[in-house]
């Protein structure tokens, strides 16, 4: 085999490994870079993790506020008929 051929057998494969391999890595890399894009980062976790946090002492503080309410309103029947009962409307 002659050195000439010897170098367009080179060309011919390097051609063919950069049309067919290298671009196929050119795609990967595109596509990891939009997945890093897209990727949560711990900033965004802690963020939500923060808001999270706030939204279950809100939900906390709402229960404790409904909890008292209900009671007060479960005890007022009993206050009301107390009531009744000095003004004599009710025995």
């Amino acid at each position: 085999m002659k050195e000439q051929d010897k170098r367009e057998i080179r060309q011919i494969f390097n051609e063919g490994f950069e049309q067919l391999i290298l671009s196929h890595f050119d795609n990967l890399y595109k596509s990891i870079d939009e997945i890093k894009k897209n990727m949560a980062t711990k900033k965004d976790i802690e963020d939500v993790r923060g808001d999270i946090a706030t939204l279950q002492t809100d939900v906390e503080n709402i229960d404790r506020k409904l909890d008292t309410e209900i009671s007060w309103r479960d005890g007022a029947s009993k206050r009301l008929k107390k009531v009744e009962v000095k003004l004599g409307f009710a025995k």
